[in-house]
């Protein structure tokens, strides 16, 4: 069983302590939230990468590497994601629990990643250009390598056609011809952009005092952030929708399976009492083996090789994706349209309710199993400002009713048909 406790540090930062016995390690969390807009998506792609390269008192992996050993194998990564049309920029550090060693390296390791973030290796007023130019070939490779998941690739054109115009269309990789425009000069202005106005939030989980987390979290920002920063502006998403017609965008590629992605607009705001209905709404039709989808198209008709169901919570779509022969287009369509109507008209079994219900707690279960997936999902409500304990999303499921699935069913919206074919 874990809690959690959320701290103001200063204006624009905020810690979260997840406290938790279950792991023998700590995972200290550094998200850094900007807008996702084309202006600056790859540039926030590529820095988190850079700064990972090395500090001016790390300034190279050897140097990287012998620290992380004195610090008992701890280890650095990385990365970059979006949660609705919010770029999230992170670095993580996990470290052994000071109770299992015979030395104290919690606060010595946030001093190590404090120097990694925020006092980077420079060349020039400009961040080192060899490292730079790895980082770039490496997010240039990353992004040519789209293609080469054709279900992931088909998604993601359905989620640019259907978002067209909105932001949420940006991939967090960012674009190879803008990686072309950035230079080691221009990127480390960006960067100092980005510390000065950025929303920052670090994640402390762990079986570790809080009153001790929170002293080496005022620390780590010590000197570093201004006390009375401007903080860039972060929109809100928009979620509410209703598609004048349904697009239909058919693409050729030389594969041997046909993908086929729907998708809508649910309507149906994270905050909104419909949102747990509408994540049993998913379950039920595609959300695992249990599902309708599943059981009805994929096994009983044999006519694809995969079928899900799937909800983005913070810009409020739903997705279905699909592998199929490419002659069974209509037949599977066809099908799923069936299955729509069945949740729409409440055609549920609770037999469907139960198994749904059962694979979503299990799931959110199975997530306070990994220390980086508590981060995550913490880290998740700090975003939505709606904060709840799995056990509270849980109980929350449990009382979901038929009727509530069906009162969600008619507020989705099809948006976007898009078949990636021979």
């Amino acid at each position: 069983m874990q809690n959690y406790e959320k701290i103001e540090i200063q204006k624009g930062v905020n810690l979260i302590i997840v406290k938790t016995d279950k792991f023998k390690t700590n995972l200290v969390s550094v998200y850094i939230k900007r807008p996702l807009n084309r202006e600056e998506a790859t540039k926030n792609a590529l820095l988190p990468y850079v700064l990972k390269c090395g500090s001016r008192k790390y300034n190279s992996q050897v140097e990287i590497s012998k620290k992380l050993d004195e610090l008992y194998g701890s280890n650095l990564v990385a990365g970059v994601g979006k949660k609705g049309e919010k770029h999230i920029l992170s670095f993580k550090l996990v470290m052994t629990n000071d109770k299992y060693i015979d030395e104290a390296i919690f606060e010595e390791g946030l001093t190590f990643m404090k120097d990694m973030i925020f006092d980077p290796l420079l060349e020039e007023s400009a961040f080192s250009k060899g490292y730079f130019d790895v980082e770039a070939q490496n997010l240039r490779d990353a992004i040519r390598g789209r293609i080469n998941d054709k279900a992931y690739y088909a998604v993601e054109r359905c989620i640019e056609e259907m978002c067209k115009g909105e932001n949420y269309s940006i991939h967090e990789d960012g674009y190879e011809e803008d990686i072309d425009l950035i230079t080691p000069q221009n990127l480390y202005s960006h960067y100092k952009e980005v510390v000065a106005t950025s929303p920052i939030d670090i994640l402390v989980v762990g079986d570790i005092d809080s009153k001790r987390a929170e002293a080496a979290a005022r620390s780590f920002f010590e000197g570093v952030l201004e006390k009375s920063r401007e903080l860039i502006a972060i929109p809100d998403e928009q979620i509410y929708a209703a598609p004048a017609e349904v697009r239909n965008i058919t693409e050729s590629m030389d594969i041997t399976q046909g993908k086929l992605c729907m998708g809508f607009r649910t309507n149906i705001h994270f905050s909104d009492p419909e949102y747990y209905p509408l994540a049993v709404y998913a379950s039920v039709l595609g959300g695992g083996p249990h599902s309708k989808m599943f059981l009805n198209i994929r096994e009983k008709e044999s006519l694809c090789y995969y079928i899900y169901a799937s909800v983005e919570k913070y810009k409020g779509l739903m997705m279905i994706s699909s592998g199929i022969e490419f002659e069974n287009y209509e037949k599977a369509m066809e099908l799923i349209q069936k299955e729509l109507a069945d949740m729409k008209s409440g055609s549920i079994t609770q037999l469907e309710m139960d198994n749904s219900k059962s694979a979503m707690t299990n799931s959110i279960r199975s997530m306070a199993d990994s220390i980086n997936g508590l981060s995550e999902f913490y880290y998740g409500q700090l975003v939505s400002g709606v904060f709840e304990t799995p056990q509270e999303m849980i109980e929350k499921i449990s009382r979901v009713s038929v009727e509530d699935v069906v009162r969600a069913s008619e507020k989705i919206k099809m948006d976007t048909i898009y078949f990636l074919k021979n």
